[in-house]
């Protein structure tokens, strides 16, 4: 194959550009034409030099696809620039997701600038706090943590893209900050129902059979006014391996008031064991409305089972 200088390669680019060839034909030949080496150095001088956003688009995606070592600080360069384009706003996003792929320390910096910076648009801010939690540094922790604990923080959806890139991190030290948001009036929480669903999800990524903090919290979210967040916390108990999830989610069945908390709980309990628990259900002494849900989901599985 022909090797080519890095001045006949921006030639070329600049040819196809020109002639306004389909972007994603000129890459498919790009990848044919040149090798490893000079599409790296491609794709650095498009996202250093060049505005359309259909092109940055596709060598953002290509990016990804190769993930060349050496790419990476080009991506970074991006996602720090100053644009007031609105439809950089987007590229940025998907740059943040690229960079999170490398699983890189060389962006915890970078992404933690972009997740503080309260200025910045909250997609970028949600990007930044899903990556950090991708990487999983743990030295992302005390940032992630300021989010979560931050009265001021206005969006309550980075408070949620915190909390779950927490959970991804495994840090036990976040447990005791969402143990304090659990136990926050209950007034108050009816405003964030969300984030105790994230702050739920988050937990599920702890070992709760071995954490007991982790199962106290579970435990508590049973006990919830809100029938999803019971429902939530039902189905983490039932994805981590705990001895006494199975006896925590029957009492929500036996005893929570909501008929869908109920129904969730009979399906937990019959991942946990086996179908003797509808026969329990359909035979003993519940209401009418969870029997025949019983039944049915029996009628299910034993048509799937033949």
């Amino acid at each position: 194959m022909k090797e080519f200088f890095s001045e006949d390669i921006v030639s070329y680019l600049e040819q196809k550009i020109q002639s306004k060839c389909d972007l994603v034909l000129l890459f498919n030949d790009i990848e044919k034409k040149f090798n490893k080496s000079e599409i790296c150095y491609l794709f650095n001088y498009i996202l250093k030099n060049k505005h359309e956003i259909n092109l940055l688009n596709e060598t953002i995606r290509r990016v990804n696809k190769f993930k060349f070592a050496d790419n990476l600080n080009s991506l970074i360069d991006f996602i720090l620039i100053q644009n007031s384009n609105n439809d950089f706003l987007n590229l940025k996003v998907l740059a943040i997701k690229t960079i999170s792929s490398y699983k890189s320390k060389v962006a915890l910096q970078p992404l933690l600038f972009c997740l503080n910076d309260k200025n910045s648009n909250y997609k970028i801010r949600l990007a930044a706090a899903e990556a950090l939690g991708k990487i999983g540094d743990k030295n992302a922790f005390d940032s992630l943590m300021n989010v979560v604990s931050d009265e001021t923080e206005k969006s309550a959806y980075i408070k949620e893209s915190a909390v779950t890139a927490l959970g991804m991190l495994k840090d036990s030290r976040a447990l005791d900050v969402f143990d304090s948001i659990i136990n926050t009036k209950q007034m108050f929480l009816d405003k964030f129902i969300y984030l105790k669903e994230k702050i739920i999800e988050a937990i599920s990524n702890f070992d709760v059979s071995r954490d007991r903090k982790a199962l106290e919290i579970l435990k508590k979210t049973l006990n919830d006014s809100s029938p999803k967040i019971r429902i939530s916390a039902i189905e983490a108990l039932m994805n981590s391996d705990c001895r006494e999830n199975y006896e925590l989610i029957f009492d929500c069945l036996k005893y929570d008031s909501d008929i869908e908390v109920k129904k969730n709980a009979l399906i937990a309990l019959y991942n946990l064991s086996d179908r003797m628990i509808l026969d329990e259900v359909i035979n003993g002494d519940f209401a009418e409305e969870l029997k025949e849900y019983a039944r049915q989901t029996l009628r299910v599985y034993e048509d799937i089972d033949e």
